[in-house]
């Protein structure tokens, strides 16, 4: 991009960076509030431990899956094995 260039919130990249970023920052959430209620020992800390991880790893799965958006993994992967290399 160059400076002064425009941006329309209509562009993919645009989209798709937000997207990876507020999943990533779930992600950091969710991963900081596990660790701060796995030492509880009581009922409800353990169920609320249990939600915690389980919101971490819905928020792991986003990232994942928005990173492959952005990154177009598959078109890449495709390009690579047209290109000769290993097809795995």
């Amino acid at each position: 991009m160059i400076a002064y260039q425009p941006f329309g919130k209509s562009s993919r990249e645009v989209r798709e960076i937000d997207a990876l970023m507020r999943a990533l920052g779930n992600l950091r959430h969710w991963t900081g509030a596990a660790a701060a209620r796995r030492p509880n020992s009581s009922d409800q800390g353990r169920r609320l431990y249990a939600a915690a991880a389980n919101l971490r790893e819905e928020a792991w799965i986003d990232s994942l899956d928005a990173a492959y958006h952005l990154f177009e993994i598959e078109a890449i992967h495709d390009a690579w094995t047209e290109a000769g290399g290993p097809a795995a």
